[in-house]
Parts: C-alpha cells; structure tokens; sequence
C-alpha cells in the first residue's frame, strides 16, 4: 500500500483546494509530491489527517507549537480573553506584561514592539537598524532564513523571477556561515555602510548551530565598524530562558522573537536597547512608522504569556534532553539502514541531513536535493511520523520518552524502506 491509497481524503481534498488556491495550500514550504495530508484535528504530541490516520508530530508546525497542539491551560487562556474581546483600537494590559516577561528574560532587551509574524519583526529590526545608524546595506547569512521578505533572501539566487528587483538585491551583502573572516572581509570594504549584521544564533535551514566565538567575533566586528548585531531567536528562543544569546553570551542590540511567544498564535516582536528601541518611539518627531491592526491582539498576548510561562527552566532542560534522545535514535537507525547521514541537534531542535559525508557548518554543506531524503520522508508519512519534508524536527513539552520512542522505532522502519530499492510502500497502516 502506498501513500496515495493510504489518504484518499487528503488527495481529494487537494484537488478541492487547488480550485480556490494555487497549489492548493498558502504556504510553499507545506507542499511536497504527490500531495501533502490535510489535517482535521491536533491534541498534544498528536496529528490526525483527513482519513483519520494519526502521526506522532515532530515539526510542531515549524517548531512553533513548543507546547504541542491545544495544550489546555492555552486554550482555557484564549477562550477567556475571546469574552473580553478580541482586539482593541488602543494598548491593552496584556501587551505590557509579554513584552515584560521578555525584558524580564533577555538582557539584552529593554523595550518590546509587537508585530504578527517572524517576518514582521525582522521588518521593522533591519528599519530600526537603518532609521538609528543612517545606513542601508545588511549583511546576512548565505541560507540564511528571516521570513518572506524580498530585503532578506534566503541565497543571493533569488532574483526578479522570484520577486525581489536587483535594486532591492543590491541592498544586502551575503557572507558564509560561520565564518568570521569572510565578514571582516566584508566589513573592511564596506563596513561604513551598512546597517546591521543579521544572524541566527542556529541556522534553521539545516540546525547548523553557530560557534560561540564566531558570534562573539561578529559582536566585535559589528561594533567596530558602526553597524548593529541582529540576532534572530525566531525559532531559538525555545532554547534557553533567555534564548541561544544566554547560552552563548552574547548581547545583540536587537532580537527578533516569533513561534513560541504566541502560544500558537500568528506573532513576532523585535526587542533591543531602549536607545536603539527609541527609534520606534511615536513622542519624537522622527520615529519611524509601525503599526498593525493586530500588533501584540488580546488573544496573541493571553497566549504568549502562558506559553511563556509553561516555558519554565526545567521543562526547557527537559526537552532539549528530549531532543538528543531522538537524534541519537535517528542516528542509529540511519546506520543500520545504511543510509548515509548525519543529524544536528541543538537541545529540542534538529535535522535530518541524508546524501551528506560530514556533519554541515553551513548553507553549502547541505544535500537539499537529495532524492533519498524525499524517499525518506514519504516513508515517514507512511509509518505516522510528520517531519518536515527537508528534514528538520522539534520535540516539544508534550512529549515524554516514550513518545520519543515510539518516533524511533517508526522512524527506523521508515528508513529500512527508504534504503531498499523500489517504491517506497507500507504492508499495513500504522
């Protein structure tokens, strides 16, 4: 039995939904061959698909949900705050205290502004990092990801046939990854014009973790040359208590927050120093310009802090133990496949690289064509493991070590498929 026979639901209703959207879905990075599964409903650890198949979920949509799905204190938390009111046309209690409990959390912030996405929050980071330093170029990371933005493409090959015009290109300078003189090469020809260095402390595309004295060198170099440190805790922030930079320590002067802090919420949020924070500020006659109908919503915010609060020190200890507990898994059971791979871990993040001799240190590194990790995941699918079709897995508070567990032992079935040749099918459902 195959995939396709396995979710007619699913291939049906992607037929249904191409009729209203392209592809079918609206967001690009969900889709992949022949389809993807639709989901009727989520609780806890647990997906369950449009043919009521259910899989262990170790994406968590994109490591956003770092409680899992519907975790019930979150939910009691939007249904009261949904009584109150939705969203109001003025500040609110509830902005003022998530963006507390982040001054509260990071050092390195001491003002918050609120926006709904990732994306957002990296926005308005690169505006008030040219309004404070008069300057325009950014320098970001080769694969680098900060969002659907044209200003912050993923690789310099994103050009006008993907929507960014060369005018808009020309604006940001590309270095590798981890690699600290290719950025004082960069700064020493150019330093005096650019705005801000814009890193993630773990790079999403691959869970390639930065070397601490890579960062603190681009600390030291940003600073040198005018420019502000950027750091994107999007997806790190579920790390440390105060995200990667406190394991690390390192202070950006600015740091952009999604996923987690929402509860499952669309939201982002850039924070920093009050002196470069102060750009923001509506009192001066100068400040730059940020507004949103649903910046730092009463549901956001009701959300967020509970999440934020549920993130306590020995839960994130926890399923970062988690987390190396499945890719040590992972690892075995790619060996006795005898497939060759590697995974990254980061506490409660990693990635699965196949088609790959050594451990990747940056975006060049990466197999992201390979057609066994293509094989590989549909064999996940098929054995009820939803990873992400690239190859990147969270675990989350909902989890415990048998769940871990049971992904290994599904994941390792998957691989053992993936490795014969032939098509990639199951005897039974899971």
């Amino acid at each position: 039995m195959d995939y396709a026979d396995r979710t007619p639901g699913s291939r049906a209703l992607n037929e249904q939904f191409r009729r209203s959207m392209p592809g079918g879905d609206t967001r690009s990075i969900t889709w992949f061959a022949p389809y993807p599964v639709v989901i009727d409903h989520a609780a806890g650890h647990e997906l369950v698909d449009a043919d009521g198949r259910s899989y262990i979920d170790l994406l968590n949509n994109y490591t956003a949900l770092v409680h899992g799905h519907a975790h019930p204190r979150i939910v009691e938390a939007i249904a009261e705050q949904a009584a109150r009111g939705t969203v109001y046309p003025a500040p609110h209690a509830g902005q003022a205290a998530l963006a507390a409990e982040l001054v509260r959390r990071v050092p390195s912030v001491e003002r918050v502004r609120f926006t709904n996405s990732g994306s957002e929050a990296v926005m308005q980071a690169i505006k008030a990092a040219r309004a404070f330093t008069g300057r325009s170029l950014l320098v970001k990371a080769d694969g680098g990801y900060h969002g659907s933005w044209e200003q912050v493409p993923l690789t310099p090959g994103e050009d006008a046939s993907q929507g960014t015009p060369a005018e808009v290109a020309g604006l940001v300078r590309f270095v590798p990854y981890n690699d600290l003189d290719a950025l004082g090469e960069l700064l020493g020809r150019e330093g005096d014009r650019v705005a801000a260095v814009l890193l993630e402390p773990v790079m999403g595309e691959g869970v390639i973790a930065a070397e601490a004295d890579y960062l603190h060198g681009v600390r030291e170099l940003a600073t040198a040359h005018g420019a502000l440190m950027v750091l994107d805790e999007v997806v790190t922030f579920r790390l440390a208590t105060g995200g990667r930079q406190e394991t690390i320590g390192v202070s950006p002067d600015l740091t952009t927050f999604g996923k987690v802090i929402g509860g499952g919420l669309p939201v982002g949020a850039v924070g920093g120093s009050e002196r470069v924070m102060s750009v923001f500020d509506p009192r001066r006659a100068d400040a730059v310009h940020h507004s949103g109908t649903f910046n730092g919503n009463t549901l956001t915010t009701a959300a967020g802090l509970v999440s934020l609060e549920l993130l306590t020190p020995a839960e994130i200890e926890r399923i970062n133990g988690l987390g190396g507990r499945l890719a040590a898994g992972v690892r075995e059971a790619i060996a006795e496949a005898g497939l060759r791979g590697r995974v990254t871990q980061c506490g409660s993040l990693l990635h699965l690289h196949v088609d790959v001799e050594s451990e990747p240190r940056s975006f060049a590194d990466l197999a992201l064509d390979s057609t066994t990790l293509a094989r590989l995941h549909l064999a996940c699918m098929e054995e009820g493991l939803f990873i992400a079709p690239r190859g990147l897995m969270s675990t989350s508070t909902a989890m415990d070590d048998g769940v871990v567990d049971e992904a290994v032992a599904r994941f390792a079935r998957a691989a053992a498929r993936a490795a014969r040749p032939g098509p990639v099918t199951a005897a039974a459902a899971p």
